[in-house]
């Protein structure tokens, strides 16, 4: 019933609490974004993840939503927001899981500060604890990868699972990791 309408109708729509509205303009643009955010991004979970919060963001502002141009415009915008958000808010965190990883693997250099060496060594431990709590199969999948530096393709023929099952459990586990280590961002 939904389909014949215009996006402008069906953001109306919306404001007058037709859920189904709602659903018409997600199904409308879902795959399109996520093809989008996945351009920049190269994790469809992670895409999902971006395109799913931003139709969480209209659902929770649907009533009072005011869209300036066409919904197409609208959408896109805050999609690539979004994205954006996302990389700046997690390309930190990534970094520290990432010299912890490497630290763990080499000595630390005599060079280092003793501030340092402290920070890290917090760090080290709560890597380590984050890394127990997760779930059996992506842990697996998380030490193979960053720690052993197994490809995902070695991955995949060691624990005999499909690609994308490793890239879901990479995405899964760092998004775990980054929400866990928050305090070190």
């Amino acid at each position: 019933m939904y389909k014949k309408f215009t996006d402008e109708e069906l953001v109306e729509l919306l404001r007058q609490g037709k859920d189904k509205a709602f659903d018409e303009l997600y199904f409308r643009y879902r795959d399109v974004l996520v093809r989008f955010v996945y351009m920049r991004m190269k994790s469809v979970p992670v895409s999902e993840e971006i395109v799913q919060e931003v139709f969480t963001t209209i659902w929770e502002r649907r009533k009072t939503l005011v869209i300036q141009k066409n919904f197409s415009a609208y959408i896109y915008t805050s999609v690539r927001y979004m994205t954006l958000d996302y990389i700046k808010s997690h390309t930190i965190t990534d970094q520290y899981i990432k010299e912890v990883v490497q630290r763990s693997n080499n000595e630390y250099s005599s060079t280092s500060t003793t501030e340092a060496s402290i920070y890290y060594e917090e760090l080290q431990e709560a890597v380590d604890k984050a890394t127990s709590l997760l779930p059996k199969k992506s842990k697996e999948v998380f030490i193979l990868s960053r720690i052993k530096h197994y490809t995902n393709k070695e991955i995949a023929q060691e624990l005999n699972v499909s690609h994308e099952t490793v890239k879901y459990h990479i995405a899964y586990a760092l998004k775990f990791m980054r929400s866990y280590l928050g305090e070190f961002n």
